[in-house]
């Protein structure tokens, strides 16, 4: 399950950071199709944007946000409601523009994601510091790319 989490999603490292991240725990309610993303010919590229529905329950990192959030995420394809609702943390980005505040609905960008795995660990796509998540350096594992931690560290 946690290799989905690369291909579902796509940071959006290049964009400037102007406010501060927040990381919640919560749950995936929905997720549907935005719109289509221009990509340059011959790169690979997420192609989509997609709106996801969530609850924040806790906020673990950053500003408070709680409730039900509207969040845009850059993915290939539709997510699998079984994978939306496995989702419980969420590193959320506010969305700087008006503009896109109100044609989309949404008010943040989705940073990463994660399901509680198996292991008890979530699972994200960046570094858990560069989302302000504050944790042992020698208790996160990095791996190809994703960074795994104890979900009882948060």
């Amino acid at each position: 399950m946690i290799p989905r989490i690369a291909t579902l999603l796509a940071l959006t490292a290049g964009a400037p950071a102007f406010a501060a991240d927040s990381v919640v725990i919560g749950r995936g309610i929905s997720n549907s199709f935005l719109s289509k993303v221009d990509c340059p010919a011959g790169s690979p590229c997420l192609d989509a944007q997609y709106l996801w529905v969530l609850t924040s329950n806790r906020t673990v990192a950053g500003p408070s946000v709680e409730g039900q959030i509207r969040a845009i995420a850059i993915q290939h394809t539709d997510a699998t409601q079984q994978f939306v609702t496995s989702v419980e943390l969420f590193a959320l980005r506010p969305i700087e523009s008006a503009t896109i505040r109100t044609t989309s609905g949404a008010d943040f960008y989705i940073v990463a994601l994660s399901p509680l795995d198996s292991a008890g660990r979530y699972c994200l796509s960046v570094d858990p510091a560069t989302v302000g998540l504050h944790l042992d350096a020698t208790k996160v594992r990095a791996d190809q790319g994703t960074y795994c931690f104890d979900a009882r560290s948060l």
